[in-house]
């Protein structure tokens, strides 16, 4: 996989904010939660997410969950919502802990229906926060080209094509065999967000009222 980063429009929604310019994409054909049966305690993440950047108009993530889900999967559409640009994250998302690290994994939407993409997050009540703000195969191939780890892709089954804006990973590994990988790999991703950097760092998001939502969006639509 390349060690450059290439900017793409989807890969994830808080590129910009965490100071990357940007990275590949990656996308998993089978979902990393499947099988996994866990008493996974994670809070309701329904409604309205501010990123904590302390600038009017900050952009937002929308959760459309039922109010009271913590179950493992919930359905619902998630939106990110930036300078008035409503982008579609995942119509589904599934929590699994490895290792002591959480991953929240979205079932995509179109133009790449049906695929996964898989964050490592920090969730509290009031609080989300996610680890570099791209795909964790991106962030642990991009860990690897910045230090020396203790792991490596060769377990896993992938591949890259090339696009205009940005390489695109598909991991075709089961989901065994990626969470076998995951958990070597990702407290080394999570410990690295916990030192901070340029390109590693927790971005985080707070839970909005419906009259800062509101202004956000407008703030954004005139911009």
């Amino acid at each position: 996989m390349s060690g450059r980063c290439g900017r793409t429009l989807a890969a994830m929604f808080v590129v910009a904010s965490v100071g990357l310019t940007g990275c590949g994409d990656a996308i998993t054909v089978h979902s990393l939660a499947k099988g996994v049966r866990a008493d996974l305690e994670v809070p309701a993440v329904a409604g309205r997410w501010q990123l904590a950047n302390g600038e009017s108009g900050a952009p937002l993530l929308i959760v459309d969950h039922r109010p009271d889900d913590t179950g493992l999967c919930r359905a619902g559409l998630v939106r990110y919502i930036e300078n008035g640009e409503t982008r579609e994250v995942g119509d589904e998302v599934c929590f699994v802990e490895l290792n002591g690290q959480l991953i929240a994994e979205f079932r995509t939407t179109a133009p790449l229906a049906d695929f996964y993409r898989q964050y490592l997050v920090r969730i509290t009540r009031e609080r989300i926060e996610l680890c570099g703000g791209l795909p964790v195969w991106v962030m642990l191939s991009e860990l690897r080209n910045d230090r020396p780890t203790g792991f490596s892709f060769d377990s896993l089954q992938y591949t890259v094509r090339e696009q205009e804006s940005g390489d695109l990973m598909v991991l075709i590994s089961k989901p065994a065999e990626m969470r076998q990988f995951l958990e070597i790999a990702l407290p080394e991703l999570g410990a690295a967000c916990d030192l901070g950097g340029e390109n590693f760092q927790w971005t985080p998001f707070e839970r909005a009222s419906q009259e800062e939502a509101d202004a956000a969006a407008e703030a954004g639509t005139a911009e």
